[in-house]
């Protein structure tokens, strides 16, 4: 009797530390809480090391998730990294798998969008890159090399252009039917370099190519394909082909990958929130599935200074559309596959607004309409300018988001104030005449106000020294509670 009662006894305690320590026996599942996303930061290891894992992707093996990416230096191929984590938040140093001495052609090259993807029947893990020589772009072919672990070394088997086609900006998409693709910038016929994208059949065993399928977006020079499928529908999303500077990113739906795609739609703002697409991480859980825009933000005065981008991406079968919307932090719970996003408001939405002048083909209030797809403009190129919104009443403001107008080949970044007062007569200023982030900007403020004015002192094109531009506003928010 006593025996029996004490093991009753011994079983509850350690019932009781299970769900104390972890709400069952994965040692993971305490850390794969609701975990926050914060963009526009330096994001670190574990280690309180840089994350170095540039234009890859993540894959889901058990219950942890693998982030690859590529690491440069002096635009030279150094490495390409793996990072793991439960949580989508906590990210811990894997292993350099594949580097610039894993093989005499990695020496002086460039590695680029490496993508990594897992065969089922071969049981082995397979990279795809773009490969170029370390001095130009001109050989536009893919690098393969392949692993029997998602963080082993990666043994590399060489680089080459795939069907004879050029290759430069690549994706590559496994489907459910475990068929692969390669989907990637090439050219069409005798157009320019990055002219069409192109899209391949893979062989069985993922590491080379069977069959070119077809063109999709011929002549519109897209390029950092991404592919995602959500039931039946297949997601294609590329940005414009502008150098390191961002613009209007675009997708297309088709109901299947290998047939008709259709016309580009618009995603995001104007600049695609200053980031250039890279993957959709699909995150499935005991809740649900949820969509991660994987995006990069690059400095074009200063490579290095590289910045990760994360967004939560809603995609709607119903009517074939994608969103993309800006949260400077957002939530996502790794365990339920469920996001949970900021509760803030948008105290300019839709509020009276004024300007210096309106061009007549445009209105003050194209700017705080929640659609930055349309704009404000000046009546002439007079710089500075200024536009005005009136709140109605006096608002707490936490953030204020910019979306701003850039001329693809001429992009600018735009030397500003924010200006708020209470009357309408006595305003306090917020200097940003040091911006230099191109096509989109967000500002962690703190102060109270019914008028905010946006004070455009100047825009800095690229490519000239004389500013031409029309002082002008996609898209301004003024986030509080």
């Amino acid at each position: 009797m006593s025996w029996q009662f004490s093991r009753k006894t011994l079983m509850l305690w350690l019932s009781l530390v299970l769900v104390i320590t972890g709400l069952g026996v994965n040692g993971q599942s305490a850390q794969a809480a609701s975990a926050t996303i914060t963009n526009g930061t330096n994001w670190t290891d574990t280690a309180g090391n840089p994350i170095q894992a540039n234009s890859g992707n993540i894959l889901k093996v058990g219950a942890t998730y693998y982030w690859y990416g590529e690491h440069a230096t002096n635009g030279k191929f150094d490495k390409v990294n793996v990072y793991t984590s439960t949580d989508l938040k906590n990210w811990t140093f894997g292993n350099s798998i594949l580097t610039k001495n894993s093989a005499t052609e990695l020496n002086s090259s460039k590695i680029e969008r490496p993508k990594v993807i897992y065969n089922a029947t071969t049981k082995k893990y397979i990279l795809w890159a773009h490969y170029e020589n370390g001095s130009d772009y001109s050989l536009a072919r893919v690098a393969v090399a392949t692993s029997d672990t998602p963080d082993g070394n990666f043994t590399y088997k060489g680089s080459f252009r795939p069907l004879d086609y050029e290759s430069r900006d690549m994706t590559v998409f496994v489907d459910t039917d475990n068929k692969a693709y390669l989907i990637t910038a090439s050219r069409q016929n005798n157009g320019g370099a990055n002219n069409s994208m192109a899209i391949f059949r893979l062989t069985d065993d993922y590491t080379g190519v069977a069959s070119f399928v077809g063109w999709v977006f011929e002549g519109a020079y897209r390029e950092a394909p991404a592919v995602v499928k959500k039931g039946s529908k297949y997601y294609l999303f590329t940005s414009q082909a502008s150098g390191w500077y961002p613009n209007q990113g675009g997708y297309a739906t088709a109901s299947s990958i290998t047939g008709t795609w259709s016309a580009l739609s618009p995603f995001g703002d104007p600049s695609a929130y200053a980031t250039q697409i890279h993957s959709i991480a699909t995150i499935t859980g005991s809740a649900g599935t949820s969509y991660i825009y994987m995006g990069d933000r690059w400095n074009p005065l200063n490579l290095s200074d590289h910045k990760f981008i994360w967004l939560p991406l809603t995609l709607n079968d119903s009517n074939s559309t994608a969103t993309l919307n800006w949260y400077s932090s957002w939530n996502i719970d790794a365990a339920t596959g469920t996001v949970s996003l900021p509760t803030l408001t948008n105290h300019a939405l839709g509020k009276p607004a004024t300007a210096i002048s309106t061009a007549s083909s445009s209105a003050t209030t194209n700017a705080n309409d929640g659609n930055a797809q349309t704009s404000w403009a000046a009546a002439s190129a007079t710089w500075p300018a200024w536009w005005q919104v009136d709140l109605g009443a006096a608002k707490k403001i936490s953030e204020v988001d910019i979306s701003w107008f850039m001329y693809k080949g001429s992009e600018a970044y735009y030397k500003y104030k924010i200006e708020y007062s209470t009357d309408g007569i006595n305003y306090t200023t917020i200097d940003r005449t040091t911006n230099t982030t191109y096509g989109f900007t967000t500002d962690a403020v703190s102060f109270t106000a019914r008028y905010v004015r946006i004070n455009m002192v100047n825009a800095v094109l690229h490519n000239n020294p004389n500013n031409w531009y029309t002082p002008t506003l996609h898209e301004v928010r003024l986030m509080g509670n």
